[in-house]
């Protein structure tokens, strides 16, 4: 799998590009119209994730497996399908909605789109090359009351755009800014407790890379096409203050080793169509 490489190139190098606004306009488009299309496809997605410690000591926790569910009211959640380490996936028997209390979000944890606004942007090739665009964080919009768009504008990154339909299929970078609001209460499903505030990962110094394949229509109707998020890598600092265990999926995991400092996980994605005469009200 090929990815771009983290190196930044310096601001003064380029001169600012009209055409990278241009280009990255055409690719939020492309992302919120391919939004759209998820209504046509299911997914798996397998996720692994270590702890490391001072020394590159590893504690690895447990893999899990989760996918892609309909409610009763046609809404998609995800939910458990199995864990690594055995534990019983929390209310694996049970009818969709059920299922789906114990959720996490499918999407990156930060928005595409507002990546893509930031108003500091430099154009690094164009075809015949690959469009590559580089993104610097946007600190007119780093101290905005809303996190979704103070989040994605502390992102420093690069972004690889498929040419024919401008889609952004390769993108990666770094949380450089304070804009990543770090913590929420999150419940807890497996074991004692019912909910706690959990400090949040993706802030500064959280680094990522994302690859995104379009997963063509089996029956040759492109409207249908869906470009799904087949690879996630993220490593982060650990927030300061975090106490013995790691939260993920509902679950409380003990972290067994002293000096711990980054966590790291990686995703891969299967997407399968739904049939023809599949609707999803």
């Amino acid at each position: 799998m090929r990815l771009i490489s983290l190196t930044f190139l310096t601001q003064v190098a380029f001169a600012a590009s009209p055409d990278a606004h241009a280009l990255l306009a055409r690719a939020i488009s492309a992302f919120e119209r391919n939004q759209q299309q998820e209504v046509h496809w299911n997914w798996t997605v397998t996720e692994t994730r270590a702890i490391v410690a001072k020394g590159g000591l590893e504690q690895k926790l447990p893999d899990v497996t989760v996918e892609s569910v309909i409610r009763n009211d046609g809404r998609r959640c995800n939910a458990v399908l199995s864990w690594g380490d055995g534990i019983q996936p929390y209310l694996i028997d049970s009818d969709p909605d059920s299922r789906c209390q114990a959720t996490e979000a499918f999407h990156p944890a930060f928005s595409v789109p507002e990546l893509l606004k930031s108003a500091d942007v430099r154009l690094l090739s164009r075809p015949p090359k690959a469009i590559v665009i580089e993104i610097f964080p946007d600190k007119t919009r780093e101290n905005s009351p809303d996190p979704t768009v103070s989040c994605a504008a502390s992102i420093r990154g690069k972004v690889e755009l498929d040419p024919a339909t401008s889609f952004p299929r390769q993108i990666e970078g770094e949380a450089t800014g304070s804009g990543c609001r770090p913590s929420a209460r999150v419940p807890i499903h497996y074991g004692e407790g019912d909910s706690v505030t959990a400090r949040n990962s993706f802030q500064r110094g959280a680094s990522f890379q994302m690859t995104f394949e379009l997963q063509p229509d089996k029956f040759q109707s492109p409207e249908r096409s869906f470009w799904i998020r087949v690879f996630d890598r993220f490593e982060a600092p650990l927030p300061r203050g975090i106490s013995g265990a790691m939260i993920y999926w509902g679950r409380r995991v003990p972290l067994t080793m002293a000096g711990f400092q980054r966590i790291v996980k990686e995703s891969h994605t299967v997407a399968r169509e739904f049939g023809t005469e599949t609707t999803i009200r």
